[in-house]
């Protein structure tokens, strides 16, 4: 089988339990260990990659609405004299 030529060698330990895991569910899908490996990895790295400060502002756009949030005098008012 001939593997990618981006790909470069990189070696994991792994308990016993998550080896016969891993091997079992290489069967199951018809692929290698090593391809399942890669793919939980690939998915990984998409939740945990960073986001820059414009993808964050885009990303909750909508999701506050400034007039509603901001409390009005008279909300203000009312708040100091229950204090």
């Amino acid at each position: 089988m001939a593997l990618p030529s981006d790909l470069s060698r990189t070696q994991i330990y792994l308990t016993a339990q998550q080896q016969m895991q891993l091997v079992e569910l290489a069967k199951q899908q018809g692929c290698s260990s090593s391809a399942l490996i890669r793919s939980a990895i690939d998915d990984f790295l998409k939740i945990h990659q960073p986001v820059s400060r414009m993808a964050k502002r885009m990303q909750s756009a909508g999701q506050w609405d400034a007039k509603l949030a901001r409390p009005t005098l008279k909300q203000l008012r009312s708040e100091e004299r229950t204090l």
